[in-house]
């Protein structure tokens, strides 16, 4: 589990311990304060980490549509009819190479929107990127596919039209490690995201939980 994520399940049980006790007490003032003084460093140690204000919501929900975007794009890229050619006709790479392209073009996005949010946010899941992308580099160059200084993935056109539909297949199909990493690492940010904007809302149950 993230440092994002352990920092919010502990803040919930916290609360929500609290709040259960400060209700059968009917506001014990004692209480009401350690809740308050729980509540005021936990925003600080979440806006360390990128995650702050309510008005930090824009950024939290275009990472969220963008690392949606992100794994559509990639998962487009399972289409078989996307490697095969179509009966009586030859083989035509052109949709495939749109799809590699849309799928480049909606990681960049993903990693710029990041980069926006900064903090722990930024570096918890640009690193993930960037693990499952190095795990995989020698076959991404195969197809024309480098990295460039900014953690953002850049298309020589001419080797990835050249590139093997097999190899493309291989690397970005859904039953690819590459593609289960980052399928994972798009389920944690928009769980994280979604426990963001909660924070951001600071609205709770009636159990204490924040909703």
């Amino acid at each position: 589990m993230s440092t994002i994520n352990n920092s919010y399940e502990y803040y919930q049980s916290s609360q929500g311990l609290l709040s259960m006790l400060n209700s059968k007490k009917s506001g014990n003032a004692l209480i009401d304060q350690i809740i308050s003084n729980n509540d005021l460093k936990y925003q600080q140690k979440m806006e360390s980490m990128g995650l702050s204000s309510s008005s930090s919501n824009s950024k939290y929900k275009n990472v969220d549509k963008a690392a949606t975007n992100l794994l559509d794009a990639l998962s487009k890229l399972d289409d078989k009819s996307l490697y095969e050619a179509e009966s009586g006709k030859e083989y035509d790479n052109a949709d495939l190479l749109k799809g590699v392209t849309n799928f480049v073009t909606a990681y960049n996005s993903t990693i710029t929107n990041l980069t926006s949010c900064g903090g722990t946010l930024y570096n918890t899941f640009q690193s993930e990127f960037l693990e499952a992308y190095k795990a995989k580099a020698e076959d991404f160059a195969n197809i024309g596919i480098t990295m460039g200084s900014d953690n953002k993935l850049v298309i020589d056109q001419e080797k990835l039209a050249a590139a093997n539909p097999e190899d493309i297949k291989a690397l970005l199909g859904s039953t690819s490690s590459y593609y289960k990493n980052i399928a994972s690492t798009v389920d944690s940010i928009d769980t994280i995201v979604n426990k963001a904007m909660a924070l951001s809302s600071g609205t709770y149950s009636s159990s204490g939980l924040m909703l």
